[in-house]
């Protein structure tokens, strides 16, 4: 019989980008090779990196059948896991590798680092940190397994750590060029340390992928307005914004779309009809969701009701939307949806069971507190059905000026999601849609929805703190007013903002691009206070 060929073309492909040209290689293979387990374990990679991840469990699952010892098989199952949001299968394969496995004594670092990737995906950054020290101490020489640690120092809220270590990957290798734009949001930089003339200097050599010189303009606008270099900073970031949009196909008149479609969907008369239905809903108590637009303090409200004793957060969960695309699929199985037909398919669903398997899904993050908090800021659009599945659960909606939430937005340079944030136009049109949908929820559920205002908040913490944990039903802690000692990890674009107090300093910030933001003030002109406009 042949001898199966050398994966090493595969690696190569997929090393390149090559993903569908891999997967077809494969499938040839696969023909002629159907037992052979690490053609189906790069199967099952090369299906996460094109977003397969039904297929990437399954081909993990054919690669384990043929080599069931295989630990870094197994890890890849965990993987697979994740990308399919089943964060509680996941886990528990992570946890088996450990407890099952000679992991450690196996001494490969790529397969400690592949594991520590896991966890950082679902949301358990010490078990992460742990994994990626280990391979760290393996192979120090690894600019890759020094990145992922700093990232993991990051969201632990190890700052000089993190920031040392990015420091020793650039050394490296000077074209790391997310290490540079990591570094810069770790602290507020100053005249006498600061990274602008070394970005400038990348900017100035020339930098073949426009992805990374938009990143480094990013860097670039941050680090120059933490030094009032506002004009300047305002520069590299247009710079940056342009070149993301430039390469997006987007239109945000599909977003506007869907959010005018959810206010005509979940109408007054069809949440009225609903509840005298008497439908069954969860009666589980324990998520409490902070939603709102990002960069509008929901970092900020998620980690003054995480101090509290009885509250844990699970960071931004996907599974809510995920569960209830599960529940409209199993329902009307085989048919294709696009946004609006799944939005009217999502108000026929069992709203019990979308309730219940929401729950379930977030196991084993949550369960051993009385609440958890879900601050995925998008699950602003699934109100209705969060009223519907989950009457009992808390709904913390973060406000802020107009003009200061779209400048904060504006200025974030997302990883995949807030493909509107990118050009002033577009953020303005989905602001005053998603405007539009906050209005409906709060008409067709009055007095559900807990709005609190960043500004009000940062100008009066404990009294609005102290309302804050009364509306979650909760006796009042000290240390909820102290959440900048909170050891929690963060992963969001506030990771550093987090472990310090509550400041006033982003307030009015969009002043000192006054001009540069006419258009946008223009747009939100008809719902921005009269002073504003």
């Amino acid at each position: 019989m042949a001898k199966p060929p050398s994966v090493q073309p595969l690696l190569k492909q997929i090393q390149q980008g090559m993903f569908r040209e891999a997967a077809a290689t494969i499938e040839q293979l696969l023909k002629q090779f159907p037992q052979q387990a690490s053609y189906w374990h790069l199967y099952s990679v090369v299906a996460i990196k094109l977003h397969q991840a039904v297929k990437a469990i399954e081909f993990s699952q054919r690669a384990l059948q043929y080599s069931p010892t295989n630990i870094a098989y197994r890890v890849q199952l965990a993987a697979a896991l994740q990308q399919n949001v089943q964060i509680t299968e996941a886990l528990a394969e992570a946890a088996a590798i450990e407890r099952e496995s000679n992991i450690t004594a196996a001494g490969d670092p790529v397969v400690w680092d592949a594991l520590a990737t896991v966890y950082t995906h679902c949301g358990d950054l010490e078990r992460a940190q742990y994994w990626y020290e280990q391979a760290v101490a393996a192979d120090p020489s690894s600019s890759h397994f020094q990145f992922n640690l700093a990232t993991a120092y990051r969201g632990n809220g190890q700052l000089s750590k993190a920031e040392a270590i990015y420091d020793q990957v650039i050394v490296n290798n000077p074209q790391d060029y997310e290490a540079y734009a990591n570094r810069s949001q770790l602290r507020t930089q100053t005249e006498e340390a600061n990274h602008v003339d070394e970005m400038a200097g990348l900017l100035a050599q020339g930098i073949a992928d426009w992805r990374e010189e938009s990143r480094i303009c990013y860097a670039l606008a941050k680090e120059c307005e933490d030094l009032r270099r506002y004009a300047q900073s305002f520069q590299y970031l247009k710079r940056g914004a342009d070149l993301r949009r430039q390469h997006m196909n987007y239109q945000v008149a599909s977003d506007v779309g869907a959010m005018d479609k959810i206010i005509q969907t979940f109408s007054a008369s069809w949440v009225q009809q609903a509840g005298a239905s008497n439908r069954p809903s969860c009666d589980s108590a324990e998520p409490i969701f902070i939603i709102g637009l990002p960069r509008t303090g929901t970092t900020l409200a998620e980690r003054i009701v995480d101090s509290h004793s009885e509250v844990h957060s699970a960071g931004e969960l996907q599974n809510f939307a995920s569960q209830m695309i599960k529940q409209v699929m199993a329902q009307f199985p085989g048919q294709q949806f696009n946004k609006e037909v799944l939005i009217e398919k999502s108000t026929q669903i069992d709203f019990a069971a979308l309730g219940q398997s929401y729950i379930d899904s977030t196991r084993p993050l949550t369960g051993q507190h009385a609440h958890f908090i879900d601050k995925l800021p998008l699950n602003y659009l699934y109100i209705g059905l969060i009223k519907m599945a989950l009457p009992k659960a808390k709904i913390i909606h973060l406000t802020r000026h107009p003009m200061d939430a779209c400048y904060a937005i504006y200025k974030t340079l997302f990883a995949q999601a807030y493909p509107f944030s990118y050009d002033v136009n577009d953020l303005a049109d989905y602001y005053l849609a998603y405007h539009r949908l906050m209005q409906h929820w709060h008409t067709v559920f009055p007095g559900q929805i807990y709005d609190l205002n960043y500004e009000e908040l940062v100008h009066s913490p404990e009294q609005q703190s102290k309302a804050l944990i009364d509306y979650c039903g909760l006796a009042w802690q000290a240390q909820c007013l102290n959440f900048h000692h909170n050891p929690s990890a963060s992963m969001t674009a506030s990771a550093a903002q987090v472990r310090q107090p509550i400041h006033t300093g982003s307030v009015q910030k969009w002043r000192h691009y006054e001009s540069q933001l006419q258009p946008l003030v223009d747009k939100l002109s008809v719902i921005l206070p009269p002073t504003d406009a």
